[in-house]
């Protein structure tokens, strides 16, 4: 396949990838795992993990899977979730030690998540003050959760188990609450999602997650 992305140096941005077909771009489907959910109260990422997504398929040939010590306890409850125990961690890189890899893993791409606001914001977090957390905001963003609700707008939940069951996407192979695991079943969610509504370019898959926003918003209002 010819190198598409060689005329550009550092970020992929939306007037760019709208003029390329959906099935050239490349799209990187991460995952995070964090001591707890605010980013504000110190919780920190203690795994980030990633699949790259071209031409409607997946390649883990590149994946990403790393664990963080995160430099602060992690509590039985949260354990419980994800299954990453404090022993699991310590003495694993730290965040600031992974930058340049998670860098090179996301570089040339649109990121793509299940709540990728969180991610992101996670990410932005912990890694304040590097080149990543730059790349980060600036790099354009796609949410699963928005794009499953504008695709699919009746149905009930958007959890990402659920959504799996509802469309038939196979899930139970994985580990949920892994980043990994969650990674992968995003992934298989998100080519669903390209092939169901038959996207030309990123413009489009804005388009349809505005309007999934839209759908969520009432829910959320009507309940």
């Amino acid at each position: 396949m010819r190198n598409i992305f060689s005329p550009i140096k550092k970020l992929i941005n939306i007037e760019f990838v709208n003029k390329i077909d959906i099935s050239d771009v490349t799209f990187s489907v991460f995952d995070t795992e964090t001591t707890g959910l605010n980013y504000n109260n110190g919780d920190k990422i203690i795994s980030v993990s990633g699949v790259k997504v071209q031409n409607f398929q997946i390649d883990t040939e590149g994946k990403l899977d790393e664990f963080c010590d995160p430099m602060i306890e992690i509590t039985p409850e949260n354990e419980q979730i994800h299954h990453i125990s404090n022993r699991m961690v310590r003495g694993k890189p730290n965040i600031y030690d992974l930058e340049s890899k998670f860098r090179g893993f996301f570089k040339r791409s649109v990121l793509v998540a299940h709540n990728v606001k969180f991610d992101c914001n996670f990410l932005i977090s912990n890694l304040s003050h590097t080149k990543l957390e730059s790349r980060i905001r600036e790099a354009v963003k796609l949410d699963t959760v928005l794009f499953s609700a504008g695709v699919y707008p009746d149905l009930k939940s958007y959890e990402l188990s659920v959504l799996c069951d509802e469309l038939n996407i196979t899930h139970h192979d994985q580990l949920r609450h892994s980043s990994l695991g969650d990674s992968i079943i995003t992934a298989r969610l998100f080519i669903h999602l390209l092939k169901k509504s038959k996207v030309q370019n990123i413009k489009e898959i804005l388009n349809i997650s505005k309007f999934g926003q839209k759908v969520l918003l009432n829910k959320t209002i009507n309940n």
